[in-house]
């Protein structure tokens, strides 16, 4: 499955903003450019699709999210709904399709009363080999519904189309097999993850064994036990050789008889590269070093990794990449995330002109929020144009972004 566009009016300083997306995806900007809010769109519409209640309730009766009121309030937008569209293929029997989920959504207001609404919502597919119009799935304005399936004539003002529909075992499975594809699909799309790594957390997810997710972003994974399932997995070797040829590192996981469990590194000497395989637990346990004791920039980097190994969606996000990251570290991760794990479609955003010196400005897209705040996302052509688009009194980076011939 690989996401074709993402496009979004409304939320926030986000107003018809579309995303054009690769396999690989690096989106810079200025500070409250829009960078975070764009990947917060993925929670906004998780929590419509499985949000609790009190969640939903807080998103169409306020307009809340965990991060903050998600209406805009950019100057001379009338409407003030909140829209989404994601436009992503996908392969079904060896056949690819093109889908489209659109929902739009009206958030309510505490002073005046309003709840909030679904105001539409539909969902069309169509095989890319296949000349014709695309089908529509189904489509629904308010609490009007238009579905071949008579089971659903009609639903609440809040409640999405596409999770009845998903909850509905006999609807859903009286669909073609492409449809139910791309139902599954956006359930997966909506459950992206956001990995914003923060030292500290990790540190703490370390010490609880458990996940941090701080406003929808993961902190930190259970570090510890996810490097365990690994271990256990036919995932280890290469996971050994992945932490050896970045970090230089070589962990052992210490389980003091099923109660305590502690991460132990050594790192490698590289004049001794003859030896790298002969450490053995004791002498991790007698020479190496506590996990928690170690620097910023290592924990982030073994969060990435550990991360990447373990993960099973098809599209992630890592927020600033670059962060307590040294340039000659950043780019093993980049050209590790470009090769080995190029069947996930990645967004990486970020400040730093170093990062940026490392990919393909293909790769590369820039938001600003020039017009009245309101956010715009623009593919760079090459060197110098992100040069040009950089200057001015809306980015501040072009000055220590070096100037290189293609």
């Amino acid at each position: 499955m690989k996401i074709s566009s993402i496009k979004i009016n409304g939320y926030k300083n986000l107003i018809d903003c579309t995303y054009n997306l690769s396999q690989f995806n690096v989106l810079i900007g200025a500070n409250n450019s829009g960078k975070s809010n764009f990947l917060e769109v993925f929670s906004f519409l998780d929590t419509i699709l499985t949000g609790s209640d009190d969640v939903k309730d807080q998103l169409f009766r306020l307009g809340v999210s965990p991060r903050g009121n998600i209406q805009t309030n950019c100057t001379n937008v009338k409407n003030k709904n909140i829209s989404v569209e994601i436009e992503f293929l996908d392969e079904v029997d060896k056949e690819r399709y093109k889908y489209i989920y659109f929902i739009e959504v009206k958030v309510g207001n505490l002073l005046s009363g309003n709840k909030g609404l679904i105001e539409r919502e539909y969902l069309q597919y169509k095989s890319v080999n296949k000349t014709g119009p695309i089908n529509t799935v189904f489509d629904r304005r308010n609490t009007d519904v238009k579905l071949k399936s008579s089971k659903i004539a009609s639903i609440d003002a809040a409640e999405a189309l596409l999770s009845i529909i998903y909850k509905i075992k006999d609807v859903k499975e009286n669909m073609d097999i492409p449809v139910q594809k791309g139902i599954e699909d956006i359930f997966i799309i909506a459950k992206t993850p956001v990995i914003y790594c923060s030292p500290n957390q990790i540190r703490e997810a370390i010490v609880k064994q458990k996940p941090i997710i701080k406003n929808g972003r993961i902190a930190s994974i259970d570090l510890i036990n996810e490097i365990e399932k690994i271990f256990n997995s036919d995932q280890r070797q290469y996971f050994e050789e992945v932490l050896q040829d970045t970090l230089g590192i070589k962990i052992e996981i210490y389980n003091l008889k099923g109660i305590y469990k502690n991460l132990f590194v050594n790192f490698y000497d590289e004049d001794l590269q003859n030896k790298k395989n002969t450490i053995d637990k004791n002498e991790m346990f007698e020479n190496g070093v506590g996990i928690s004791t170690m620097s910023d920039g290592t924990l982030i980097v073994l969060n990435i990794l550990t991360y990447l190994v373990s993960n099973k969606y098809p599209v992630l996000s890592i927020e600033e990449l670059e962060n307590s990251i040294h340039p000659k570290l950043l780019k093993k991760i980049i050209r590790l995330i470009q090769n080995d794990f190029s069947d996930i479609q990645v967004i990486i955003t970020t400040h730093s002109p170093v990062l940026l010196n490392m990919v393909n400005f293909d790769n590369v897209s820039l938001i600003t929020n020039k017009n009245y705040g309101k956010a715009r996302i623009e593919n760079v052509k090459d060197r110098k144009d992100l040069m040009k688009k950089l200057s001015g009194p809306f980015s501040d980076f072009s000055d220590i972004f070096y100037l290189v011939e293609d």
